[in-house]
């Protein structure tokens, strides 16, 4: 029986053009002025859980150096097309990187990592950030996880629950957090949880 990584995965390998169509033109100005304020003018950023590449191509059009990865061939491909670059295939869990940024983008992506393997993979994903970097992380707000009917894991996420992951990660300081109303026109009432992380030394 497939674990819930694979039933993940399988979905966007077999619905990522109508996910694209959704989501590629969504308005995500409000989240990019709160990062994009802590990157340096043409820093490094990395979008991590990229999905279509919508982000890391508004960064790179922006004048910022981006390098993206995602778990699914299906949006590898079609971000690499999107932004330009040679987009990487991996899960958070996988991701190795020889390479230090600036700043990681994760948005709606953490969010399908089980929240026991949290920690570690926010270890692993920051080894990649520079001291005084910045992670920007949303979670659908909510407690415990959930496994949708098209197959998705989703971790729910409080800044309760986010607060104790961070309590054993003391080079991670959580800097903002922010409940928004989804972006998404087809559920303009799901509730968002934002946050910008500080790595510090």
């Amino acid at each position: 029986m497939p674990n819930s990584s694979e039933t993940t995965r399988a979905y966007y390998e077999k619905n990522a053009e109508s996910f694209i169509e959704r989501t590629l033109h969504l308005d995500m100005e409000e989240h990019y002025q709160r990062f994009l304020k802590r990157v340096p003018p043409g820093g490094r950023v990395l979008d991590a859980g990229c999905e279509s590449g919508r982000d890391a191509y508004a960064f790179k059009q922006l004048g910022f150096e981006v390098n993206a990865f995602d778990a699914s061939a299906e949006m590898v491909k079609s971000a690499s097309k999107l932004i330009g670059i040679d987009v990487q295939q991996n899960t958070f869990q996988e991701f190795i990187s020889e390479q230090v940024y600036d700043a990681i983008w994760a948005y709606a992506s953490l969010l399908h990592v089980p929240y026991s393997e949290l920690p570690l993979t926010l270890t692993n994903l920051c080894n990649a950030l520079k001291n005084g970097g910045t992670l920007f992380a949303s979670f659908k707000q909510g407690e415990g996880e959930v496994i949708r009917d098209d197959g998705r894991r989703i971790s729910m996420m409080t800044e309760a629950r986010f607060s104790n992951i961070l309590q054993q990660l003391p080079n991670l300081q959580l800097r903002d957090a922010r409940t928004t109303l989804s972006n998404k026109p087809y559920s303009p009432d799901e509730k968002w949880l934002t946050m910008i992380i500080e790595k510090v030394g």
